[in-house]
């Protein structure tokens, strides 16, 4: 009677083992899954990427309302801050002017201007920087093994 208990046991342990062991594996694809993202999915070319523009006005005292214009990159729309309708621009000043973008040639598709009052101390500068959302501007990834073909 002994013999086949001792037989039970070895089987249940052996079960218990291979049941343990699938939760084992199991456990370390769904870690490397998470890790290692989907490798067969290449987007590179659809990613999203951001830059900016800007354009700089420098000017000296009695110097009139000066313009200049911000450069939109090809492929790009002006971003919006996170969680604000309003375009992702910025303006920094120096000096004794003040400046802000142009209300009446600035559409945020196709014109950004911005432009500073004139200059009431020794030197005066105004930079208008602008981010941008851009498309298609990310070269797509090669996928293949160095090496192979």
């Amino acid at each position: 009677m002994t013999s086949y208990s001792s037989t039970i046991e070895v089987r249940s342990c052996q079960q218990k083992t291979r049941r343990l062991l699938m939760w084992a594996l199991m456990v370390l694809l769904v870690t490397l899954k998470s890790l290692l993202g989907d490798i067969n999915t290449v987007k590179a070319a659809d990613a999203l990427s951001q830059t900016e523009a800007n354009c700089t006005i420098g000017m000296a005292k009695g110097d009139a309302k000066t313009d200049c214009r911000v450069p939109i990159p090809n492929g790009c729309t002006v971003a919006q801050f996170p969680g604000y309708p309003e375009p992702w621009a910025d303006i920094s000043k120096g000096g004794g002017t003040t400046c802000q973008f142009d209300q009446k040639h600035t559409d945020w598709k196709t014109s950004i201007v911005g432009s500073c009052q004139s200059c009431t101390t020794e030197q005066c500068t105004g930079r208008f920087i602008v981010m941008f959302n851009c498309t298609n501007n990310v070269p797509p990834a090669n996928p293949a093994i160095p090496g192979h073909k």
